[in-house]
C-alpha cells in the first residue's frame, strides 16, 4: 500500500552483531533497495542490534522499461549474481528483444517494487548474507520477520516519528545529540548528503533546507535549544524515577522528553495519525483490523501529542 511506515526489526536474541563496519554496510544496502523498491527512506537510526527506519512507499502502477533498468543496475550491479538472477546487460538485452521473456522479466521486477513487505524481507536477507559471509556464520541474524506501524503522512505525524527514530542514540546514552551518531539519517543530513536531507524535506512538505532543519531541531530538542542544538537542561534519556512521578500524578511530558522515553505508541501503536485518517484507514482496509479495533483509536497518554491518536490502546506502560 501507498504510505509511510515506521518499520523495526531486531537481531536474534538481540544480540549486539553491528559493529561500525555493519552499521554501514546496512545503510548503504538500504539505499540500494530502497531505490531498487521505489521507497523514499524520511529517517533512519541504525543500532547495534536493531535499526528503525521511516519509509514512503510509492505505488507505481507503470514503471518503464529504462526506469526497470536503472533500478536493477543499482541494486546488482558489481554484485555475484545467483543463478536465477540476470544481469543489468543481459536484462537490456531481453527488453530490446521484446517477446514473452521480457515481459515475465516486467512483471517479475515490478512485483518487487511499491511494497513493503519485499522491500523489509529483500534488504534483510541481503544483509543476512553478506554478514554471514563476512562472518563465516551460519543461520538467520535476525528475531523475526519486522514489526509496522502506518504513519499519516502529516508533518505532526510524520516529524515525531523521525524524531523519535533519531534520538535512538540519546536514549541509549550513546552521545548527547544525534548529530554526533553518524549512523542515522539526521548525522548524515548534517553531514551534507543529498537522500537524507530530501527525506527530512520531504517530512517538512518541500522547504527549503535552512527551513527544515530549524523546524526539525525544535521536534527533536524542544524550544529552549541553542544554535548548535544544545539545550539549557539534561537531554539524555527521562529517568525512571522522573517518568513515574509524571505519570502518577496523571500529568504529561514534554514533547522533547516524552521523545526520550521509549515510546510503544511508535512500534506497537499499530497506526499513528489523526482520528479522521485513521478512521479512513480502517474504512478502506478493514480486513488489515480486529472486529473490536474498526472504527475506533485511542488517545496517546504520557504527553502532550496535540491531535495524534493510535489504533492500539495500549494500557500497560506506553511510555518507559
Amino acid at each position: 500500500m501507498d504510505g509511510v511506515y515506521h518499520l523495526l526489526s531486531r537481531t536474534s536474541c538481540r544480540q549486539y552483531l553491528f559493529g561500525d563496519e555493519e552499521k554501514e554496510m546496512f545503510v548503504r544496502l538500504m539505499r540500494r533497495q530502497a531505490e531498487f523498491c521505489g521507497v523514499d527512506v524520511l529517517s533512519y537510526c541504525v543500532m547495534s542490534n536493531h535499526f528503525h527506519i521511516l519509509a514512503r512507499v510509492r505505488y507505481e502502477p507503470e514503471v518503464s522499461d529504462a526506469e526497470l533498468m536503472m533500478r536493477h543496475r543499482i541494486l546488482y550491479g558489481g554484485d555475484h549474481l545467483g543463478p536465477r538472477a540476470i544481469g543489468p546487460e543481459r536484462l537490456g538485452e531481453v527488453f530490446e528483444q521484446g517477446g514473452e521473456e521480457a515481459q515475465e522479466w516486467r512483471e517479475r521486477l515490478r512485483n518487487r517494487m511499491g511494497d513493503v513487505s519485499v522491500f523489509m524481507r529483500e534488504l534483510k536477507q541481503r544483509f543476512g548474507i553478506w554478514y554471514n559471509h563476512r562472518h563465516r556464520n551460519t543461520g538467520s541474524i535476525w528475531s523475526d520477520r519486522f514489526k509496522s506501524l502506518i504513519v499519516e503522512p502529516s508533518l505532526e505525524a510524520m516529524a515525531k516519528v523521525a524524531a523519535y527514530i533519531d534520538l535512538n542514540p540519546v536514549r541509549a546514552e550513546l552521545v548527547e545529540d544525534p548529530a554526533e551518531y553518524r549512523f542515522c539519517g539526521y548525522a548524515a543530513a548534517m553531514g551534507g548528503q543529498k537522500q537524507a536531507r530530501d527525506g527530512y524535506q520531504q517530512i517538512y512538505f518541500g522547504r527549503e533546507w535552512k527551513e527544515t532543519i530549524r523546524s526539525y531541531r525544535i521536534c527533536l530538542f524542544g524550544k529552549g535549544y541553542y544554535s548548535k542544538g544544545v539545550v539549557g537542561k539534561d537531554r539524555g534519556r527521562v529517568s525512571a524515577e522522573r517518568l513515574e512521578q509524571v505519570m502518577k500524578r496523571g500529568g504529561k511530558l514534554e514533547m522533547a522528553e516524552a521523545l526520550r522515553c521509549r515510546v510503544r505508541y511508535f512500534t506497537d501503536g499499530m497506526a499513528l495519525g489523526s482520528a479522521e485518517f485513521l478512521k479512513q484507514l480502517q474504512a478502506d482496509y478493514g480486513e488489515w483490523f480486529p472486529e473490536q479495533r474498526k472504527a475506533s483509536s485511542a488517545k496517546m497518554k504520557g504527553a502532550d501529542w496535540g491531535d495524534l491518536r493510535v489504533i492500539r490502546n495500549l494500557r500497560v506502560s506506553p511510555l518507559a
